[in-house]
């Protein structure tokens, strides 16, 4: 059963853009949340019958620095350092955290082109000693401003994680796109696809593939505080017959930024 970990992208997506269109000297946001999530097969079962739900609870705090780097404010370095650890309601051996620091650089490209290069470094800590791992990952995002209210983002993501046994150890590749909407001015809709295939440095060859589909959609309740729910759906297999499955989440979360 793969490690999930979820730094609930659409959240702080929309803390960066209000920050970037803020007054162009540096700032720190500091975010919060807990996100309550149900998997209808945390066991990564390939046959229904086999499959096991559980809810699991994941909190999450983060603290982001943003400064421009030019008078015109299309030049942004961010750094940000956080934490997040997830608690399983039944499987308790799947309980897990991860710290984590990166740095980037955001460019507005055009009037309606930005991009955005990350460099990350992280631990990660499970119920089995010889899983926890470190690592290292970027990620490239290409952004296009459709209108005002609707965007396109393209990304791509490389992680190196190396473990405390090697059958753990994995480099791994993940691409994908998001739609980003503004239906309202306080509520914001992400819809999004990821291909991620993991290559596992085990003395048997293993290479898991997995294609994600999801939505959700974030609502400011009050001044700081963000509820939001989502739906994702999986398909996972990998290179050993018989090791195919999908599974169902959907989620209900609550963020504070300040």
């Amino acid at each position: 059963m793969p490690v999930r970990f979820n730094l609930a992208p659409a959240f702080v997506f929309a803390s960066v853009l209000a920050v970037l269109v803020g007054p162009a000297q540096a700032e720190v946001t500091f975010n919060a949340g807990a996100k309550l999530s149900h998997d209808n097969n945390v066991n990564g079962a390939p046959n229904t019958p086999n499959q096991l739900s559980d809810n699991y609870l994941t909190l999450s705090t983060s603290a982001v620095y943003f400064t421009p780097l030019d008078d015109a404010q299309t030049r942004y370095f961010i750094g940000q350092i956080g934490a997040l650890s997830s608690a399983y309601n039944k499987f308790n051996n799947l309980n897990s955290s991860m710290l984590v620091a990166s740095a980037g650089l955001y460019q507005q490209l055009s009037p309606t082109w930005s991009g955005q290069v990350t460099a990350r470094g992280f631990t990660r800590y499970t119920q089995q000693t010889a899983s926890d791992s470190k690592g290292f990952g970027g990620t490239l995002e290409i952004k296009k401003q459709l209108s005002p209210t609707v965007w396109v983002k393209g990304f791509g993501d490389y992680e190196d994680s190396k473990a405390n046994l090697s059958g753990y150890s994995y480099t791994g590749e993940t691409y994908g796109v998001n739609l980003g909407y503004l239906p309202l001015k306080d509520t914001f809709v992400n819809l999004g696809y990821s291909h991620a295939t993991r290559d596992f440095k085990g003395a048997t060859l293993f290479v898991s593939k997995s294609e994600t589909l999801f939505a959700e959609v974030t609502q400011r309740v009050a001044k700081n505080w963000y509820l939001s729910g989502g739906y994702a759906y999986g398909r996972n297999d990998s290179n050993l017959a018989g090791t195919a499955y999908t599974n169902h989440t959907v989620s209900v979360g609550l963020n504070f930024s300040y």
